[in-house]
């Protein structure tokens, strides 16, 4: 069976390797690319929240305890993967052929932006300026994250119930996400 590859409207080929195969390692990094990013990340400057600089800072009371963040953050990159999976890349399989197909390039670029500013909230943070830095980088964040649930829910889909499941999945993440603005701000403030 020949399956068609197609990257948006720009290129796609032809493949004799068997869908199912193919399905499941895009949709796999797809999924877990965000998690092991963001684990990754975490796990590069997992000292610099036990370094004395960040201890000694003046935070608000309702600054969650650290092993919070180890919990919150791993189910919401799997969302944000899921989610993405869903939105920016389709798998049809037709009686006598398959498509495996990502939207074009357009549709990634608000998504990604999103990402990349979530994954470099840390190191901006430990950085030097890392109080205002951080607030700036996790307002981007934020903003992008709005960007991409509007995204998904207005684009067209193949399946009719993505608006719901944008929401399911990428809602509680801006909320966490403006809970750490307001917690990064009132960091700053204090200090």
């Amino acid at each position: 069976m020949s399956v068609k590859v197609c990257i948006g409207d720009m290129m796609c080929f032809a493949t004799s390797m068997n869908p199912d195969i193919i399905n499941y390692i895009i949709t796999a990094i797809i999924i877990f690319s965000p998690l092991v990013i963001g684990l990754t990340t975490g796990a590069m400057y997992r000292n610099a929240w036990d370094d004395p600089k960040y201890r000694n800072l003046k935070k608000p009371s309702y600054n969650p305890p650290s092993y919070v963040f180890g919990i919150v953050w791993p189910i919401l990159y799997l969302a944000i993967g899921i989610i993405y999976s869903y939105a920016l890349y389709d798998y049809r399989r037709g009686t006598n052929k398959s498509i495996i197909y990502f939207k074009d390039f357009k549709y990634w670029i608000i998504p990604i932006l999103a990402l990349l500013f979530n994954f470099i909230y840390i190191p901006a943070f430990f950085g030097e300026n890392g109080l205002l830095n951080g607030f700036i980088i996790i307002i981007f964040s934020l903003v992008f994250a709005i960007a991409t649930l509007l995204q998904f829910y207005f684009q067209d889909n193949y399946d009719p119930n993505m608006k719901y499941y944008a929401i399911l999945a990428l809602l509680p993440y801006i909320i966490w996400l403006s809970f750490a603005a307001a917690l990064s701000f009132e960091i700053y403030r204090m200090n």
